[in-house]
């Protein structure tokens, strides 16, 4: 059963808003008329500092919202339930695959939430780098605005990583790439445009055709990296720490002594 701690490691994927509206490819259509213009903000006195606030604003902050947490339970849920050993478990405990995942999901959300300062100076690191004072504005005012909020959300609640979950359930040594974290984002944009709002879509558009955007695109080979190895980096007190919960949610549950 010791492979069964493994899944919760998936909650730590970075699927903030800047890693899903990045990787908008669906066609949209440009309605400039609704729109007003993007302004952008004054020089801040600290680069780094700007593109810190960029990023963050652009993954959610540190925390995870509440639509991530509900699509990550409710596929997790299905993903395990999915599983041949994990069937003959619930046959003989029935509700114990709901036991197990919610007394680990907050647990692992926390253990995310935690680490989520460093990964967002790894990446703000990238765009100080990469990106001039005025193009972290011009994003800044994006990551701000109404628009890309709704676009989010709308996107956060299309996210899939069944695929990502069938690969843990048949090898707890599985990796997350880089290009299966595009491929997550760029199939949540295509389940979701058509029912963004016209003005959000032109909005977005309008972003699209400044160096800010062509910037983050230029990065997105480095970010995507360090969003990877983010979201596959060990953490051992991590993982004690979650197969105590699991543990104790199965005994707690079926009256079992699983302490050897």
């Amino acid at each position: 059963m010791a492979r069964y701690f493994l899944y919760f490691v998936l909650l730590s994927l970075p699927f903030g808003p800047g890693q899903i509206a990045f990787s908008q490819s669906a066609p949209v259509d440009p309605v400039s008329e609704q729109t007003g213009t993007m302004e952008t903000v004054s020089d801040p006195s600290s680069h780094f500092d700007a593109a810190y606030h960029m990023t963050s604003l652009s993954v959610g902050g540190v925390a995870l919202s509440s639509t991530i947490k509900n699509s990550m339970r409710e596929q997790l849920l299905n993903g395990i339930q999915q599983d041949a050993d994990f069937q003959e478990l619930e046959q003989e405990f029935p509700g114990i695959a709901v036991a197990m995942v919610d007394a680990a999901l907050p647990v692992a959300v926390r253990q995310t939430e935690e680490t989520m300062p460093a990964l967002i100076e790894d990446l703000a690191t990238v765009f100080a780098e990469g990106m001039t004072a005025e193009e972290i504005a011009v994003a800044t005012k994006w990551f701000s605005s109404p628009a890309f909020s709704r676009i989010n959300a709308q996107m956060e609640s299309n996210m899939d990583i069944s695929k990502i979950i069938d690969d843990a359930l048949a090898d707890a040594e599985s990796q997350i790439s880089s290009e299966d974290l595009q491929t997550i984002g760029a199939d949540s944009a295509a389940r979701s445009a058509s029912a963004m709002a016209l003005e959000d879509k032109a909005i977005m558009m309008r972003f699209s055709g400044t160096s800010a955007f062509a910037k983050i695109e230029a990065l997105k080979p480095r970010t995507q990296v360090i969003e990877a190895a983010w979201t596959n980096e060990e953490n051992p007190d991590h993982d004690v720490e979650l197969e105590n919960v699991m543990l104790k949610a199965m005994e707690e549950f079926s009256g079992l002594d699983l302490s050897e």
